[in-house]
């Protein structure tokens, strides 16, 4: 369609793009062997064992086929091959389980192509595909408002997720009487493939989105139980609480912890900039190297010691092993202590006698404390 849709009339143009999608649907249903064409290339799924009984199957549109309609779009295949009056029922199965996508990859899967099986349903697929393109025009507005409200920083980023969610809700949107507006059956879409690309292309590191999931179950539940003043739960009562597997704990748990430009903390992605750019390695207050401890040393006597010994360390730096420098200072540490002590314990001894005498009886009499009380009193 060449004339622009106006917003304020959605409705109207939602009916008649569901009545072309049923003219459409009832040209495909009369040719069950494209439909067949199609079906055979899709991935085959895997059955759902279900423990308890069986779930009634949800009718909406989705362009993922489950094993049991995968069955029964087949079964009625093969019965509107035999009897063409089934093809209504193939075409209402369609109609009501299929997003408008899905029609269109039908149509390009027919071999050798549509044009050449049906020129009238490949008329009728151009028009399907142009109003659909008219109608993303004509609600592209919500998503720019979507994106700008969401990030308001990354809006052109999210512009193009937004724009996906938006083109499925109107692949999948139903105008019947129970309906809602379109804008608001939108607004979930949009929002859902605004979360999925924050997911995707918000880390380094990109996980399933049950991780994803898991992950904010768990959050959520110990947020709980903060704010209800309980302990912190262990493993056990944790998966017991939120019916999760020890495999699926355990995996998010082993689940690394990465940050982006976009999702750094929460913070400004200013700081996650610097915080990548700057050198990993800690300070020199923090922790210095050998070569930088004896750089900061050198530094420091240089500023503190006269010239003259400056030089004569310059000159002896190779006189002996650290090991032995630091016994005789020791020694010499302990004669000077020695030498300032024992005179004021023993005055009319000569020091001599007490240096380096440590079993000596006139050693022991002068550190007695009763022989100093004694010498105090005037006692012999």
């Amino acid at each position: 369609m060449t004339a622009a849709l106006a917003y304020s009339r959605n409705q109207e143009n939602f009916a008649t793009f569901h009545a072309l999608q049923s003219d459409f649907v009832r040209c495909l249903a009369a040719h069950p062997a494209v439909i067949r064409d199609w079906l055979e290339v899709q991935p085959r799924r895997q059955p759902r064992r279900l423990a308890g009984p069986a779930k009634s199957p949800r009718v909406w549109r989705t362009a993922r086929l489950s094993v049991g309609r995968r069955l029964e779009l087949s079964g009625l295949i093969q019965r509107a091959e035999e009897n063409p009056a089934e093809a209504a029922v193939l075409a209402s199965l369609l109609l009501s389980t299929m997003p408008v996508g899905t029609y269109l990859e039908i149509a390009a899967a027919a071999r050798p192509s549509l044009r050449a099986i049906d020129p009238p349903a490949d008329d009728l697929r151009a028009r399907l595909s142009g109003m659909r393109n008219a109608l993303l025009a004509a609600n592209y507005g919500l998503a720019q408002v979507a994106a700008r409200q969401r990030h308001p920083a990354d809006a052109a980023d999210l512009l193009s997720a937004a724009a996906c969610g938006l083109l499925d809700a109107i692949d999948r949107y139903v105008p019947n009487a129970n309906a809602a507006r379109f804008s608001y059956f939108a607004t979930y879409w949009i929002r859902y493939h605004i979360t999925r690309h924050a997911q995707k292309h918000g880390s380094l590191v990109s996980f399933p989105i049950n991780q994803h999931r898991i992950g904010r179950r768990i959050d959520r539940y110990l947020t709980d139980r903060q704010t209800s003043g309980l302990p912190a739960p262990s493993d056990a009562e944790l998966c017991a609480d939120l019916k999760l597997g020890g495999e699926a704990f355990y995996w998010n748990h082993r689940k690394p912890r990465v940050f982006s430009f976009d999702n750094y903390g929460g913070h400004d992605p200013r700081e996650a900039l610097d915080h990548c750019l700057c050198d990993p390695a800690p300070g020199p207050d923090a922790a210095l190297e050998e070569t930088e401890i004896a750089g900061e040393l050198s530094s420091l006597l240089r500023a503190s010691a006269p010239p003259a010994i400056r030089v004569m360390l310059a000159y002896l730096r190779s006189i002996g092993s650290l090991a032995d420098a630091a016994g005789d200072y020791l020694a010499h540490l302990h004669e000077t202590a020695m030498e300032r002590i024992l005179p004021l314990s023993r005055p009319n001894l000569p020091i001599a006698d007490f240096v380096g005498v440590n079993d000596s009886p006139a050693f022991e009499t002068a550190c007695d404390p009763a022989f100093r009380a004694r010498r105090a009193a005037g006692s012999p």
